[in-house]
């Protein structure tokens, strides 16, 4: 069969954690794609992301999971709590996931992340190209901001939720957005021991906070509040943001109080909306195809947004690789990542919906019911996340191919 080649020319708009992990995994098929990047340079930037099993094989299959594993920090361990202080869930990633499936979860900032995708790549990557407009042309036109064009063979948006790319595809699509706001941030702290390689989430009342180690003095942390933000009525300065945000959470149980409390007073403190992309009725339409957060969108409460947008990397590669007629290799790709993504993006959205009732009783109610549930319904949930999809033959025999 013949397959696509070094001189199919490739286009991926977006250069975050999608666009780097597709044109790697690319590249290792022997096709050569070019990385349009909005920003002008690459910083290290943002917050910490948590690799969950599913990201990590990926990234096995590519050959950098070691590198990530040594630079952020492997957890052995997850907590559900509630205000109080009370273990609603405790979670064995060590005696679960790293058993069945060589690798558990990596908590890890987003800026090294990209730093060791960026380091590997041998393709293109160039940067200041910001995309104004994509036309379905044959073959496809992107036109940046800067006023260059291009016309690849095929053009990849991986351009993120707010996707330019997008519009050529699903140009009626609206954002659905969630009355909440989303707060995260980096720390530099001491952590007691027993929080050194343990993540963990606090379910209060209307709102959702945790994070996890992401080096031996660093943590991420990350905070949910409904809109409008009770941190945003008095004042929008950042530093004052921070002292109240100080406050509200003084009472949560460790390491909460101590990772805000230690946040410096220029602390990047990243504030944005809650928002998913509704599903999608294709992926792709001629040579133009989505991924990552440009298709599938979701809210954060999984923790599956930065796995899925890498699996759908290496399902496009393969396809890509596979198929001479890159219409049947799009088409490819889109059937065999759709059904899940959204079916993890619905998990999501009840996650959330549980994670942040805002009545007294519900809370009670909700935190009762979770310390009930017997943990291997918790274990199900997490090894359908890793299964199902286009990943190695895992140790235990399940093929994810």
């Amino acid at each position: 069969m013949q397959h696509l080649g070094e001189t199919t020319e490739i286009a991926i708009i977006g250069g975050g954690i999608c666009g780097l992990t597709t044109a790697l995994a690319l590249e290792q098929r022997g096709l050569s794609p070019t990385v349009y990047e909005a920003a002008s340079e690459y910083q290290p930037v943002g917050a910490g992301i948590l690799l969950q099993t599913n990201a990590l094989l990926v990234f096995d299959r590519l050959g950098i999971a070691d590198q990530i594993q040594s630079t952020g920090v492997p957890l052995d361990s997850g907590r559900i709590l509630s205000m109080s202080g009370r273990t609603l869930q405790r979670f064995d990633l060590d005696g679960v996931e790293r058993a069945h499936f060589d690798y558990g979860y990596v908590a890890i900032h987003r800026g090294d992340l990209q730093r060791l995708l960026l380091d590997e790549l041998d393709s293109r990557v160039k940067t200041g190209k910001a995309c104004a407009e994509v036309e379905d042309t044959d073959p496809p036109t992107a036109r940046f901001e800067d006023g260059t064009r291009i016309h690849p063979d095929i053009l990849v948006g991986a351009d993120g939720i707010n996707s330019t790319v997008r519009d050529v595809i699903a140009p009626d699509i609206e954002l659905q957005t969630l009355d909440a706001t989303v707060y995260r941030a980096t720390a530099t702290c001491e952590l007691p021991e027993q929080h050194r390689t343990r993540g963990v989430e606090v379910w209060g009342k209307g709102t959702y906070t945790g994070g996890a180690p992401i080096d031996s003095d660093r943590f991420y942390w990350f905070a949910t509040a409904p809109s409008p933000s009770p941190f945003e009525t008095v004042t929008t300065g950042r530093q004052n943001i921070t002292e109240q945000l100080r406050e509200y959470y003084s009472s949560f149980p460790e390491p909460v109080p101590t990772v805000i409390n230690s946040f410096a007073p220029d602390e990047d403190l990243i504030t944005t909306g809650v928002m998913d992309v509704p599903p999608l009725d294709q992926w792709s339409r001629g040579s133009v195809v989505l991924a990552g957060d440009a298709a599938h969108g979701m809210l954060p409460f999984a923790g599956q947004g930065a796995a899925q947008a890498i699996e759908d990397a290496l399902a496009l590669a393969a396809a890509l690789s596979r198929y001479s007629d890159h219409i049947t290799a799009l088409e490819t790709y889109e059937r065999k990542r759709k059904h899940r993504a959204e079916r993890i993006r619905s998990e999501s959205h009840w996650l959330g919906k549980l994670a942040t009732i805002q009545s007294n009783l519900g809370c009670r109610a909700r935190n009762h019911a979770v310390n009930l549930l017997p943990n291997s319904i918790f274990r199900r949930f997490r090894h359908r996340r890793t299964t199902g999809t286009s990943l190695p033959v895992t140790k235990d025999g399940t093929d994810l191919r």
